[in-house]
C-alpha cells in the first residue's frame, strides 16, 4: 500500500511540473493581449453562431518580383494578440430587443504594410501562414437579446487578430514592415451602455 502511494504521488508529481511548464510556455506565445472595447459598456457573451470563409493573401504586385530579386525576412517578433469587436447591430435602448438576422456577412481585413511588394508564399512561410488572410463571418441564425432597463445595448462580432513585425531585405535595402493574421476566436456578444 505504501509503494503505491509513492508511485501516485510520483506521478501527481510530475503532472503538476507538466501542467506548469505548458502555462509558461501558453504565456510566452504572445506578447501582450490589447483588449478594445467601448468606453462604459458592459459585455454579454452571446456565443459563437456564424460560418467563416477565410480569403487568403494575395500580393498587391507580384509581376513586380523578378527572378534576380534577392529577399531576406529577419527580426519576425512575437505575435501581439489584439482582441478587437465590429458592431453588427445599431443601438437600441431599453425597453427594446436588440437582434441581428439570420445571413449578414461580417468581413474583417487583415493587413501587410511597409515599404516593399513580398510574394505572399514568402511571407506566408517566414512569418505566418495567415498573414494578411481576410475572414467573412455569417451569421448561422438570429440572434435576439432584450436591453437591460435603464441601458442601450448592440450586438458585436468579437474577434483576434495577432500582429507581427518584421524586416524585409530586398536586394540588399532593408524595409521595416508589419502585417495582422486573418481574425480568429470569433463570437459575438452584447454591449451595453447606462444611460443613467
Amino acid at each position: 500500500m505504501g509503494s503505491v502511494k509513492r508511485y501516485l504521488g510520483i506521478i501527481l508529481s510530475s503532472f503538476l511540473i507538466l501542467g506548469s511548464n505548458m502555462t509558461a510556455f501558453a504565456a510566452t506565445q504572445y506578447q501582450d493581449v490589447i483588449t478594445q472595447t467601448e468606453a462604459g459598456a458592459e459585455e454579454t457573451r452571446l456565443g459563437n453562431f456564424s460560418t467563416k470563409k477565410v480569403v487568403n493573401f494575395q500580393p498587391q504586385a507580384k509581376a513586380g518580383l523578378a527572378k534576380k530579386d534577392v529577399i531576406v525576412i529577419s527580426n519576425v517578433s512575437k505575435p501581439t494578440k489584439y482582441n478587437l469587436f465590429q458592431p453588427v447591430s445599431d443601438y437600441i435602448a431599453a425597453p427594446g430587443t436588440v437582434s441581428v438576422s439570420k445571413g449578414v456577412s461580417t468581413t474583417i481585413s487583415a493587413s501587410v504594410t511597409g515599404g516593399v511588394t513580398v510574394d505572399a508564399e514568402i511571407l506566408k512561410a517566414n512569418v505566418a501562414s495567415t498573414l494578411g488572410g481576410s475572414v467573412t463571418f455569417t451569421t448561422t441564425q438570429t440572434i435576439s437579446y432584450p436591453i437591460s432597463s435603464g441601458y442601450k445595448g448592440r450586438i458585436v462580432l468579437r474577434y483576434s487578430q495577432d500582429r507581427y513585425t518584421y524586416t524585409v531585405t530586398k536586394n540588399s535595402k532593408s524595409y521595416n514592415c508589419s502585417g495582422y493574421t486573418a481574425a480568429y476566436d470569433e463570437y459575438y456578444a452584447l454591449q451595453q451602455i447606462s444611460l443613467r
